[in-house]
C-alpha cells in the first residue's frame, strides 16, 4: 500500500513531499507534537483515485491535511474535469465524516504554490462547501530566466549585500544533511532563542535528514565563514518542477556579514541547476505592521519574482465532543499517563 500511495503522489499534479508516506513517518515520530493519524485513500474500479494525509493535533483539536495543512487532497493524474472534481468532493466528504467521528474542532489545509495543479489553476477550489478562505500571498521566482536575468531582477541592495558576503570570505555549498544535523540544530536553537520562538524538536530535523534528504526532496545549503565554520543554513523542499524555501537558520554573525543573502542566491541557482522551474520564497505580508513579517517580506522580495495567491483554507466544526476529547487528553497528561 505505501508504494501505491507514493506512486500516486509522484504522478499527481497535486503531488508534493508533504503527501508522501515518508513525511507522515517524520511528523508522527515527533512525540512532542502529539499528532494522531487518520490518513485515508479512496479507490475506484481502476485503483487509487485520491489520497489524503490527515492528522489531528490533539492539543488543539485541529485536523490538518498533512499535520498542519501542507497540501490538499492528492488526486490521481488519470482523473480530470468532472471526475477530478468528484474525487476532491469525495475526499472532503470523508474528511468531514472523520472529523465528526473523532471530535475535531476545525480542518486546515494549504496548497503549495509550485505544484502543477496550482500553476495550471486546476487545484482544489474553495466553493460553498463550508470553507473559510484564509489565503495569503507568496513570492515566486521563475527560474526559466538565465542567470544574468535572474541576477538583474535582484534588488541593488541585495546584490551589494551578496558582494559584501563574498568579500568577507563567506562560502556557500550544498552539503549532506546527515553530516550537519548537529550543527544545524545548534544554530536552529540559537536562532529561535534570539527571536523568542520555541525551537522545533530535534527529531523533526533528524527525520528530514534520514527520510527526505535521501529521496532528493530536502536540499541543505550551508554558508561558512572564512574559517570554515557553518553560520547559516537554507533547506529547500524540491519536487517536480518546484522548489520551496522550507526551513533555515543563522547565527547573529550571519545577519551582519550578508551570509543569508549569499545563501539564498546560491540556493535559487542550485534549484535551477537541479531542473526546477519555479522557486517559492515562501509567504510574504505586503501590508503587515508586524516588524518580523515586514522584515521577511522585504528580504524575500529583494530576490525578484512576483506575488502569487497562496491558497489557505479552514473549516470550523461545531463539535462539543471535541472539547470533551481534549479535556480527557489533558487529564491523562496531568495524571502522567501519556497520550
Amino acid at each position: 500500500m505505501p508504494q501505491h500511495w507514493d506512486a500516486l503522489v509522484h504522478a499527481s499534479p497535486d503531488g508534493w513531499p508533504f503527501a508522501l508516506t515518508a513525511w507522515r513517518r517524520i511528523i508522527l515520530s515527533v512525540t512532542e507534537w502529539e499528532l494522531e493519524d487518520h490518513s485515508f485513500a479512496l479507490a475506484d474500479e481502476e485503483g487509487l483515485s485520491v489520497v489524503v494525509p490527515l492528522q489531528i493535533d490533539r492539543r488543539s483539536g485541529v485536523l490538518g491535511i498533512t499535520g498542519w495543512g501542507g497540501c490538499g487532497p492528492i488526486v490521481a493524474d488519470r482523473l480530470s474535469g468532472s471526475a477530478r472534481g468528484a474525487a476532491i468532493n469525495g475526499a472532503f466528504a470523508q474528511v468531514d465524516r472523520i472529523a465528526r467521528q473523532i471530535g475535531a474542532q476545525a480542518l486546515r489545509f494549504w496548497l503549495p504554490t509550485v505544484t502543477r495543479s496550482v500553476l495550471e489553476e486546476k487545484a482544489a477550489v474553495l466553493d460553498d462547501s463550508g470553507f473559510i478562505d484564509r489565503s495569503g500571498v507568496a513570492q515566486v521566482i521563475d527560474l526559466a530566466l538565465d542567470e544574468a536575468a535572474l541576477r538583474s531582477a535582484v534588488s541593488e541592495t541585495a546584490r551589494q549585500t551578496i558582494r559584501k558576503a563574498e568579500r568577507t570570505g563567506i562560502t556557500v555549498a550544498q552539503e549532506p544533511w546527515s553530516d550537519l544535523i548537529d550543527a544545524y540544530y545548534e544554530t536552529h536553537r540559537e536562532n529561535y532563542a534570539r527571536t523568542g520562538v520555541t525551537p522545533h524538536p530535534r527529531g523533526y530535523f533528524e527525520g528530514i535528514a534520514t527520510e527526505m534528504a535521501p529521496l532528493g526532496h530536502s536540499m541543505l545549503w550551508v554558508a561558512r565563514d572564512r574559517d570554515g565554520v557553518p553560520i547559516a543554513f537554507h533547506n529547500d523542499m524540491q519536487f517536480g518542477h518546484g522548489a520551496w524555501y522550507h526551513t533555515g537558520c543563522s547565527t547573529a554573525a550571519a545577519l551582519q556579514n550578508g551570509a543569508n543573502y549569499l545563501l539564498f542566491w546560491h540556493a535559487m541557482l542550485g534549484a535551477k541547476v537541479a531542473g526546477r522551474r519555479w522557486y517559492d520564497c515562501g509567504e510574504i505580508f505586503p501590508n503587515a505592521d508586524d516588524r518580523k513579517q515586514k522584515g521577511l517580506t522585504l528580504f524575500k522580495t529583494r530576490f525578484g519574482g512576483a506575488p502569487r495567491r497562496f491558497v489557505k483554507a479552514e473549516k470550523i466544526y461545531r463539535n462539543d465532543a471535541g472539547r470533551a476529547v481534549r479535556a480527557f487528553h489533558r487529564l491523562k497528561q496531568l495524571a502522567g499517563l501519556g497520550r
